[in-house]
């Protein structure tokens, strides 16, 4: 098939989508398609005619208006086929917020928090909160951990909004939760094993995300059979409420008791030589070209 690869965009998450877009590219070119790479900075029009003229477009792009739903919207008012979630699902999954109080509203637990807009609120105060310090202060919209702080103390706290304001002028202001960093990767509705990250930092941050050697990871995770099954049974819950399509990726905080807390859905999760969903696939026999080759055959015939 003739297939783009859209890459790059407008936001923070550009480079990060070039070496996902890169990898991709290269996937599908020794499955025997014929590729054309599309990156785009600023407006995705100057690249929108040659779209068109693909079999499937294969969305690349990380965060902004590639994983809010704009795109997607736009692919759908043109008639493209492209791979990834629909434009509500995205727009949803993207804003935390919602996504939050989403599966809060189904009974799954997550991180209280305070959705916090900076256009409107002048100050913050967290002495009315229902918890204290230290607190997760992170952009309602965007990934990459891009703008995310772990405040110790209350001096530390303007310090982390101006951060994550750089990002979007709406935060989430989150209980912090000390426990394993856990991910499933969803494929076309069925759970992948479990990943379990172990950064080098104190938190999965960029650069340990994206720095080979800079975290460790167990796949499938050394958790009880009971509790991975609890954990993969609510991820593709949440994946199914939501909406998505495809594949897509769910993160979650485990505690000390065991109890398992959600934090967000990606749906356009990362390809590159780091990433969480290629670990997954490859504990079940996938290599990197068969996952690339199942999103697209998803892509297609969807």
């Amino acid at each position: 098939m003739k297939i783009a690869v859209l890459m790059g965009g407008n936001s923070s998450e550009l480079d990060v989508s070039l070496v996902t877009g890169k990898a991709v590219n290269n996937a599908l070119i020794e499955l025997g398609h014929s590729v054309i790479a599309c990156p785009y900075e600023i407006d995705i029009s100057d690249v929108i005619h040659v779209l068109k003229q693909a079999d499937l477009v294969f969305n690349a792009l990380h965060g902004g208006e590639g994983e809010d739903g704009t795109i997607p919207q736009l692919f759908e008012d043109e008639s493209i086929c492209y791979t990834g979630s629909g434009p509500d699902s995205s727009a949803l999954a993207m804003d935390k917020h919602l996504a939050k109080s989403f599966v809060k509203k189904k009974d799954i637990l997550t991180p209280s928090w305070l959705h916090l807009n900076l256009a409107e609120d002048e100050s913050v105060d967290l002495s009315v909160s229902k918890f204290s310090y230290p607190v997760v202060v992170k952009p309602n919209g965007g990934g990459s951990t891009m703008g995310l702080t772990i405040v110790e103390k209350s001096s530390e706290l303007d310090e982390a909004i101006t951060l994550a304001t750089q990002f979007d002028s709406r935060l989430l202001v989150e209980e912090y939760i000390k426990g394993r960093e856990v991910t499933v990767g969803i494929l076309n509705g069925e759970a992948l094993p479990i990943v379990e990250i172990n950064p080098f930092h104190n938190l999965y941050d960029y650069t340990c995300k994206y720095t080979p050697g800079m975290s460790d990871y167990t796949c499938p995770a050394e958790l009880p059979q009971k509790l991975t099954e609890e954990i993969q049974n609510v991820s593709v819950q949440i994946y199914r409420l939501m909406g998505c399509r495809h594949y897509a990726r769910v993160d979650f905080l485990l505690d000390s008791d065991d109890n398992y807390f959600f934090l967000e859905v990606n749906t356009l999760p990362g390809m590159t030589g780091t990433s969480l969903l290629p670990k997954a696939a490859k504990a079940v026999g996938l290599s990197f070209n068969d996952l690339i080759g199942k999103i697209v055959e998803l892509g297609i015939n969807d």
